[in-house]
């Protein structure tokens, strides 16, 4: 019979505690990040002249995502491809709204 490391070591136990805090509030935050994308791109077909914080905002959700993805999950390949996205949609954002 073997016994779990969370019964043998209660530090692991809270570590353990910890790190499910950390990906429930990461959640969370994916969660009301993609809420204000739906809301922002219905405010978007109103009003066209906030796409710029619609697509720094989708940029960052898909960042919050791949983080998600990659510590829950375990996907390397979409966490890339996450990451490109979110950070070419960002920088193409800033651009657009700084006139380059």
């Amino acid at each position: 019979m073997s016994k779990s490391v969370t019964k043998l070591n209660p530090k692991a136990k809270q570590q353990q505690e910890k790190s499910f805090l950390h990906l429930k509030i990461l959640i969370v935050i994916q969660f009301i990040l993609t809420i204000s994308v739906i809301i922002l791109g219905i405010v978007t077909i109103i009003n066209p002249k906030l796409i710029y914080i619609f697509e720094i905002v989708l940029g960052i959700t898909l960042l919050i995502m791949g983080l998600n993805n990659y510590l829950i999950y375990k996907r390397k390949n979409l966490t890339l491809l996450y990451a490109i996205i979110g950070l070419g949609s960002i920088i193409l954002a800033i651009l657009k709204l700084i006139g380059l």
